[in-house]
């Protein structure tokens, strides 16, 4: 059973405007996956709807089995979400923070939330209110995470964090969710912190899942290739339907090629591109974001999409 099942999800706000169009996708149990995508392409939505808190015009999304809409995962304590615009109570201290949330959870982990407190630096007979924005994301990730909740969604938590609140709350989010055994979803504009952590990704645009898969199966299918050689060379190649957002600039050609569509052993570079340098390497997120994305609308073929 995954922990996350979304099959054929469509959310419309207001009469003409498709947030989501058939979104399917699966979150294995365990897994830390990773939700990218444009601006404006359904990522917040997608999250709101898993979590129960909007309701879509069609198809189903079930956790851990159960149906959202039948059961919320919130209030049944299978999930917490976690927004970017999470607001803590500013008055009270992290303790009192602590001590008013406690009660509320059954699996809540008091030794947990000392040692991400310790971990995160908070001291907590601080108010929230002057926390910083990196430090109250941090609170609100110990809160979040302390109950030991099966799931944990987030949406954009590293906004607005400099570059060692991040890298400190990736690292407590790693070691959280190893111990712990949490499933998490996060969806991100910070790719690199993304990177470090997750091991499935989904790229989601123009309201269309593109390519939902394992780490290991992207880097299996996809190849960064880098090809140096006279421009007649590159030119006299042409491009292959599997060489995705192909850049040319003088005796320098770029893609992404896809293993299913094209051959990518270096025999074959050699003979497309007769005495050129071929380098293949992994392709970063933001490679594979800016060259899939563009796909959206498109079916790839079903290796991507298991």
């Amino acid at each position: 059973m995954n922990a996350i099942d979304v099959q054929q999800l469509s959310y419309r706000y207001g009469r003409k405007t498709d947030a989501l169009k058939e979104v399917s996708l699966e979150v294995p149990r365990g897994a830390i996956y990773g939700l990218i995508g444009p601006n404006g392409a359904g990522k917040s939505t997608l999250l709101q709807c898993c979590a129960g808190l909007r309701n879509p015009r069609s198809g189903r999304v079930q956790v851990f089995g159960v149906d959202v809409r039948t059961k919320s995962p919130i209030v049944s304590g299978a999930m917490t979400y976690m927004a970017e615009s999470v607001k803590l109570p500013e008055k009270m201290t992290l303790g009192q923070l602590e001590a008013y949330i406690a009660p509320l959870h059954a699996r809540w982990d008091s030794a947990l939330a000392t040692s991400l407190r310790e971990r995160f630096a908070l001291d907590p007979s601080r108010k929230v209110r002057t926390f910083s924005r990196g430090e109250q994301m941090k609170a609100a990730l110990l809160c979040a995470l302390a109950p030991r909740p099966p799931l944990l969604l987030m949406d954009e938590p590293f906004t607005g964090m400099d570059v060692m609140v991040k890298d400190d709350l990736v690292r407590g989010l790693l070691a959280s969710a190893t111990d712990t055994g949490t499933t998490i979803m996060v969806a991100s504009h910070d790719l690199t912190e993304l990177e470090a952590v997750i091991d499935h990704l989904g790229i989601i645009g123009n309201a269309t899942m593109v390519v939902s898969a394992s780490m290991e199966s992207l880097r299996a299918r996809f190849r960064r290739v880098e090809v140096q050689a006279p421009a007649e060379v590159l030119v006299a190649a042409g491009h292959d339907d599997g060489w995705l957002g192909v850049e040319q600039m003088g005796r320098r050609m770029s893609f992404v090629a896809d293993a299913t569509r094209t051959s990518l052993v270096p025999e074959a570079m050699q003979l497309r591109f007769p005495g050129a340098e071929v380098e293949f390497a992994e392709p970063t997120l933001r490679e594979l974001l800016t060259t899939l994305a563009g796909r959206a609308g498109t079916s790839l073929p079903p290796e991507t999409n298991r």
